[in-house]
């Protein structure tokens, strides 16, 4: 893979046509990747539509919820970013042996606060229940000992995907936690 545009924008900005057009007027572009989050890709998205650019769009992870879809609106359909099976939940196939754990907490999440649930709530929970099986392993809440119990911690079904700790990897995800995801008719879907 080349970089062949690199353009920025601030958190504040409220219009990215200036960036986008230098994209769209660079030579070999086959797509275009944009990182961020907050109000900024949606604005990315709809600036992108609106020129009229007709290469691929992906965003981040840092755009993995519903309050995306509402910013970006129409726009945002065919836009594809990585993200966890939590945006997916219902729609992952009965023998996805994550299924059982999102559909789960989504259902709770979604009853108990009334709102759509997010990748980034399911990241925080999975936070808790690992430090939570590490406490129980430790039998306390001794530093080193919960330190051990959570490097030594392999299979556990999150919502982000099946965490694998060691000594030398403190996230425990690989790049399967990851699911393509694609905006269509102005909601998520699995990309086959």
């Amino acid at each position: 893979m080349e970089i062949l545009a690199d353009e920025t924008y601030g958190p504040s900005d409220t219009d990215m046509t200036a960036q986008l057009t230098n994209i769209r007027n660079t030579e070999g572009l086959e797509a275009v990747l944009n990182f961020g989050f907050g109000q900024g890709p949606a604005i990315v998205t709809k600036n992108y539509r609106q020129l009229g650019i007709d290469l691929p769009l992906y965003q981040s992870h840092g755009v993995a919820s519903k309050k995306f879809l509402e910013l970006a609106g129409d726009a945002a359909e065919g836009v594809r970013l990585p993200a966890s099976a939590l945006l997916v939940a219902e729609k992952l196939p009965d023998d996805d042996p994550q299924k059982p754990v999102v559909v789960s907490y989504k259902q709770e999440y979604e009853e108990t606060f009334g709102e759509d649930v997010s990748t980034f709530g399911g990241h925080a929970y999975d936070g808790l229940m690992l430090a939570v099986q590490a406490m129980e392993t430790a039998g306390g809440t001794d530093k080193a000992a919960v330190r051990e119990a959570l490097e030594n911690i392999q299979g556990f079904m999150g919502t982000a995907g099946e965490v694998n700790m060691s000594p030398e990897d403190h996230m425990g995800l690989d790049l399967s936690a990851f699911r393509m995801l694609e905006v269509r008719d102005g909601d998520w879907a699995l990309v086959e």
